[in-house]
């Protein structure tokens, strides 16, 4: 009767081990197609939005420039506005340089557009409604109701009148000029990098679901077969007794002839067996051993702390793995040997001893204190290396020579008042080193200009910590450096740059960084300006405490300086 109601359990086994397979890979598609492509699809356009008002922001500054230019005398209002708009129908960008900005009057009238030049002076027609509506009216609403704001409607692909599509744009008025400056992104662009993504999820869901399925295919196997092997043990029980028997003296056979050294020691650590094994680490016949306590094989100089120590490992009554002394062979030879024991217990629970094993680990110990001394070398080469980078970027910038380094002992000297790890702080350490490593693209007549940047130029030297993300972000430091840089100039509340993060996106060494960047830079001399003084820098950062600036971060600088713990009068390399 046993047999037929086995072979009917199997397929109900494989039932119940396909089933959660299969459902997990049904779960897996529902939240890609229900929840991660969506939320992707939201966050990729809010990036592209964002992009779109940074890029808009840039232009503006750029007519501001060329509006202070017409204020002050330098070119009629003419002059200014053409040269404005000759930059506008010039300037591209986006993956294929083909993504464009406009420029319309609160007119609702084309004053410039690049792909469209026959539309100067004209209206647009808004594509969404048949009856002809003009669609820079709408543009015009809402910069007068809102001074910029995003629109979307319908209007040519790029460069292909012929092509009408979906566009969201972002729109913002210019007062002095009666303007409107424009840019946006097509529907489309959003809906081609989603589809890649769709791609490669369903790659990745195929994938998972030939695992799964491989998986579950070979437990339902190997679960048939345990499920007979264990029928056959049933069968078979008689048989395996006298295998047993067998197997034990198998087994001593094997203690014997094993490559490690098997013993046995009783509550007190003597020995009470050894095998045959002891005479290849240490020398000794295994009779020899017998009635010798563990410390009679130690060194003499580490007798009574291998005593202690192994005391206490009694004294626990388990398992130890990993102890380690120092013994001496027949011969006077020092060797390092590893024990694995565990405890032997009597039937009303008393400590009978241990029996374990050791093995002779001194070429591993060889090996790893050459290991330690190659990661050494390897870290003093990356130092070595990171600073040859910094010098670098300093060369292009003599005024600031000796920033990067103060600002490294600033930084670490306020992240060890703060209590952090020395591996987080090393990290700040490579970073602070390497913070103003963008500057290395920079035009060096900006770097050394003796009076105040224009806003473009100040746009350009703000680059910096974007280039310098760039530069380090495929050098694989065991520490986020290249985004702690990229972070450098950001402020609590958003206001910093270039993302304009907020407290919670920051990283902490980047908001430590921060702070010690600011009280260098405000209290060392400038092309432009001398020293603002130590105490300017430290009320700024006061005065900037938990809006601009890490309040922990602040008290510590604060803290340092005045306990005089840093030294902020270090020379370039």
């Amino acid at each position: 009767m046993q047999q037929p109601n086995n072979r009917h359990s199997a397929p109900a086994i494989s039932i119940r081990i396909a089933l959660p397979a299969l459902l997990t890979i049904l779960l897996f598609v529902t939240a890609t197609f229900v929840i991660i492509l969506p939320t992707v699809k939201e966050s990729l356009l809010d990036k592209k939005m964002s992009m779109l008002k940074d890029m808009s922001k840039i232009v503006y500054d750029m007519v501001t420039f060329y509006e202070k230019k017409e204020l002050s005398g330098e070119m009629t209002r003419e002059e200014a506005q053409q040269r404005v708009i000759d930059i506008i129908l010039e300037l591209r960008y986006g993956p294929d340089e083909k993504d464009y900005f406009w420029i319309n009057d609160m007119d609702a009238l084309i004053v410039a557009h690049p792909y469209r030049p026959d539309l100067r002076g004209e209206a647009v027609p808004d594509l969404r409604f048949p009856t002809g509506a003009n669609l820079l009216e709408e543009f015009v609403t809402v910069v007068e109701e809102r001074g910029e704001d995003y629109v979307e409607y319908l209007f040519q692909w790029q460069d292909d009148p012929e092509r009408i599509i979906h566009k969201l744009s972002f729109v913002k008025g210019f007062a002095p000029w009666n303007w409107i400056i424009g840019t946006g992104l097509y529907y489309e662009d959003v809906n081609v990098e989603i589809s890649r993504i769709a791609k490669q999820l369903n790659a990745v869901a195929f994938a998972i679901l030939l695992i799964i399925s491989f998986l579950a295919f070979y437990i339902i196997r190997h679960t048939v077969l345990a499920d007979r092997v264990r029928r056959i043990i049933s069968q078979e029980r008689e048989r395996l007794l006298v295998a047993l028997e067998v197997s034990n003296a198998r087994f001593r056979s094997l203690v014997e002839a094993t490559s490690d050294w098997i013993w046995e020691i009783d509550a007190q650590g003597v020995y009470t067996y050894s095998s045959p094994k002891v005479r290849d680490l240490l020398g000794y016949k295994p009779e020899e051993i017998i009635g010798k306590h563990l410390i009679d094989l130690t060194v003499p100089d580490e007798t009574e702390q291998t005593r202690q120590l192994f005391n206490k490992l009694i004294a626990n009554r388990k398992p130890f793995t990993g102890f380690e002394n120092n013994c001496l062979t027949r011969d006077s030879r020092i060797v390092v040997i590893e024990k694995n024991g565990v405890p032997v217990f009597s039937d009303d629970g008393e400590l009978l001893g241990y029996r374990g094993i050791s093995r002779d680990i001194s070429e591993r110990k060889n090996a790893l204190a050459a290991l330690e001394k190659s990661r050494d070398e390897l870290h003093k080469s990356l130092e070595e290396t990171v600073r040859s980078l910094a010098s670098a970027a300093e060369k292009r910038d003599p005024y600031t020579a000796g920033h990067q380094l103060r600002v490294d002992t600033l930084a670490c000297a306020i992240a060890r008042e703060l209590g952090l790890p020395e591996k987080q702080i090393e990290g700040l350490h490579f970073a602070a080193l390497l913070h103003d490593i963008g500057k290395i693209s920079l035009p060096s007549e900006y770097l050394a200009k003796p009076t105040r940047l224009s806003a473009q130029e100040q746009a350009i030297i703000k680059c910096h910590t974007e280039v310098g993300y760039e530069i380090l972000k495929n050098i694989p430091f065991p520490w986020p450096v290249a985004e702690i840089v990229y972070q450098h100039h950001e402020n609590l509340d958003g206001s910093g740059y270039p993302r304009g993060l907020t407290d919670k996106d920051i990283l902490l060494e980047a908001k430590i960084l921060a702070v010690a960047d600011v009280i260098e830079a405000m209290s060392s001399h400038r092309p432009y300006r001398p020293s603002l003084g130590l105490e300017t820098a430290m009320e700024e950062i006061r005065n900037g405490r938990g809006t601009l600036y890490h309040p922990q971060s602040v008290d510590a600088c604060l803290h340092l300086i005045a306990e005089g713990k840093v030294d902020l009068t270090a020379k370039a390399w």
